[in-house]
């Protein structure tokens, strides 16, 4: 068994995020690193790793560029409100990346790409617009992975 199938939920996320620890950290642990805000580092690990090549998606898509920059520069961790998108939004990237069998470049089209179940919207823009919005993508997913018409 690979040592990504038996990690934890928390444990799967973390390491898709590049957080310290992702191998023994756990639920709870977890929320509070959110809820203290995530290092700058998180979105461009989790940017590189849904679209190495760039095309795509960019860290700014995700936080405003003088934001990024600014705490980056500071050594200051994203805010609470940042963090949780940024966490919902690996929830969604992660999970599309496992459904495409590990291949970034599909999951980053379909990502990209407008469907017709979002009202015409990409999963990525429906996803940044809120957690409710990343919920709404992880449960297209979901739909798909069960076999359901997506």
């Amino acid at each position: 068994m690979s040592e990504t199938l038996a990690l934890s939920e928390a444990g799967r996320i973390a390491q898709f995020m590049g957080l310290r620890r992702w191998n023994t950290i756990n639920e709870v642990e977890l929320v509070e690193q959110v809820a203290k805000g995530l290092p700058t580092s998180t979105l461009e690990t989790i940017v590189k790793k849904v679209d190495p090549s760039g095309s795509l998606l960019d860290v700014f898509d995700l936080v405003p560029k003088a934001t990024f920059y600014r705490r980056k520069e500071a050594k200051k961790p994203l805010t609470k409100d940042q963090s949780e998108m940024v966490f919902a939004l690996s929830k969604v990237f992660s999970e599309t990346i496992r459904l495409y069998s590990g291949d970034r470049e599909l999951a980053a089209m379909f990502l990209a790409k407008k469907h017709p179940m979002l009202g015409g919207r990409s999963p990525i823009d429906v996803a940044r617009e809120s957690t409710a919005g990343a919920d709404l993508v992880l449960t297209l997913l979901a739909r798909a992975e069960a076999g359901v018409a997506v």
